[in-house]
């Protein structure tokens, strides 16, 4: 999932893209809302309702007899570990058929107030999830239910859908991620948001355009010596 400006990809999806390709996943490119484009829509309420609009839409009238979808977002990298095989095996361990399951994620808060978080915790990052076809009608019912709303915080406070996050002990406690976060410029609060910078060894081989570099430079997902 990402936007275009200027018919253009986002520049962190590129990367991202390669990266999966490079590890054995096929990707289709989702196109969401460019929020300069779209002035109605908030900046916290943008990553929630491309989930509605766009991704379910193809969830619908796509999957056919698929069980599901990978869905990650623009600013995805994933670790040498998650492999096809490795990645299939972890969600047949964990319910996958009847669970959406969040992959990548980058913070996990325990919450105390249990009126609004039920589960106990308010999950960073959206960087990859699992949706199962089963799902999908209750996900859409749920999205069309609620206002529209930080994706982050419908997915820790929702308990009308199984939701599971993946090997959560291994992944924060042990730091041992599945999927880091490139760093990039939030939509949301326009801060940098730390993460992993796209160095020169990373990029090798991406054969990136002097325009996509010229934008990465710009949005600082460059580190400065590589200027």
């Amino acid at each position: 999932m990402s936007y275009k400006k200027n018919g253009q990809w986002n520049p962190t999806f590129n990367y991202s893209k390669k990266r999966f390709e490079q590890m054995g996943y096929t990707v289709k490119p989702i196109e969401g809302y460019n929020l300069k484009e779209n002035s109605e829509i908030k900046p916290n309420q943008v990553v929630y309702l491309n989930l509605k609009d766009k991704v379910l839409p193809y969830l619908k009238e796509e999957l056919g007899n698929e069980l599901g979808v990978l869905v990650a977002e623009d600013d995805a990298y994933i670790s040498d570990i998650l492999t096809p095989e490795f990645l299939e095996n972890k969600l047949k361990n964990n319910g996958y058929k009847n669970r959406i399951i969040r992959i990548g994620y980058q913070k996990v808060l325990k919450q105390k107030k249990k009126n609004i978080y039920p589960r106990g915790y308010f999950c960073v990052g959206n960087q990859l999830i699992w949706f199962p076809t089963s799902q999908v009608s209750k996900l859409e019912s749920e999205l069309n239910r609620q206002r529209p709303q930080h994706l982050n915080g419908f997915l820790s406070k929702n308990v009308k859908l199984n939701i599971k996050l993946l090997d959560h002990a291994k992944q924060i406690y042990q730091g041992e991620k599945y999927v880091n976060e490139i760093e990039h410029v939030s939509a949301t609060t326009k801060q940098i948001r730390k993460g992993m910078k796209l160095t020169k060894k990373l990029m090798k081989g991406l054969n990136l355009t002097k325009k996509i570099k010229k934008s990465l430079i710009k949005r600082n997902h460059l580190k400065r010596k590589q200027r």
